[in-house]
């Protein structure tokens, strides 16, 4: 299986991203758990980015 680094766009932390559940639109969810941001790398919407 393969593993892809992501970094978190608020802190730039690549050791501490975690999965964190799913949007409404069935998007991935990550956490920081440095900075504690919440984000996802794909929206439905281009105005929600």
């Amino acid at each position: 299986m393969a593993s892809v680094s992501i970094s978190c766009p608020s802190c730039s932390a690549t050791d501490g991203v975690v999965r964190n559940g799913k949007s409404t639109a069935g998007h991935q969810r990550y956490l920081c758990s440095h900075c504690r941001k919440t984000w996802q790398l794909q929206f439905t919407y281009t105005a929600s980015q």
